[in-house]
Order: C-alpha cells, then sequence, then structure tokens
C-alpha cells in the first residue's frame, strides 16, 4: 500500500475533526460499555485522536518534551495497522508502512478517507 503524502498531511486529514473533548467521551464510552468489540472505527479514531493530541502538544511544547506522546501516537497508529493486517488484508511488509511516522500517515490517510466516505 503507497501513502499519498498530501492525505497524510495532518491539517487535511483532521479538518472538521470533532473536538477533543467529544473524542475522548467517545472513545471512553466504547471502553466502558460491556460486550465492546475493539472495531476499526475504535483504532482508527483512538489512533487520529492521539495522533492530533501528539502534534498539538509538540507544535506547542516540542518535539522533545513530547516525545513519550509521539511515541505513544505512533503506538496507536500501529495497531490501526494490526487492525487492517488481519482484518482487511493491508500488507505493512513493504518499504511504505515501516516506521512509526509512516504509521501516523497511514492513520491519516485512513481517517480522511473514513471521513469522506
Amino acid at each position: 500500500m503507497k501513502i499519498e503524502r498530501s492525505i497524510g498531511n495532518p491539517a487535511a486529514a483532521y479538518a472538521g475533526a470533532p473536538d477533543f473533548d467529544i473524542e475522548l467521551a467517545w472513545l471512553q464510552e466504547c471502553t466502558r460499555t460491556q460486550g465492546f468489540e475493539l472495531s476499526r472505527e475504535f483504532w482508527l479514531r483512538r489512533a487520529a485522536f492521539l495522533d492530533r493530541l501528539a502534534l498539538r502538544e509538540a507544535e506547542s511544547h516540542g518535539v522533545e518534551a513530547t516525545a513519550a506522546l509521539i511515541r505513544f501516537a505512533e503506538s496507536a497508529a500501529s495497531g490501526l495497522v494490526v487492525y487492517d493486517t488481519a482484518h482487511h488484508g493491508l500488507s505493512p511488509k513493504g518499504s511504505d508502512l515501516v516506521a512509526g511516522e509512516d504509521h501516523r500517515a497511514y492513520v491519516r490517510e485512513q481517517y480522511r478517507a473514513a471521513r469522506l466516505a
């Protein structure tokens, strides 16, 4: 899978995204719901939320100060890649999805596509 770098642009991907408070409330409600299954929507929205949060904090406080949050966002993005590999035939073995930042770009691409669908 080839990531289109223009789509991986955070401003384009997250234009019109819900406020952080609304998204956090949705994520918390999902995980509190008995019998909740971790759906693709959950993995995507969680990864996008953490990516957006890491971007915001890095802009405010610098990359070095937010390194742990950035790694957490990369881990969440990797979770979406793992989910899509298992359920949707994504193959991250190619050179396009080898690093955490590539996974975050994938999240942005998928978030934008889901919003436009």
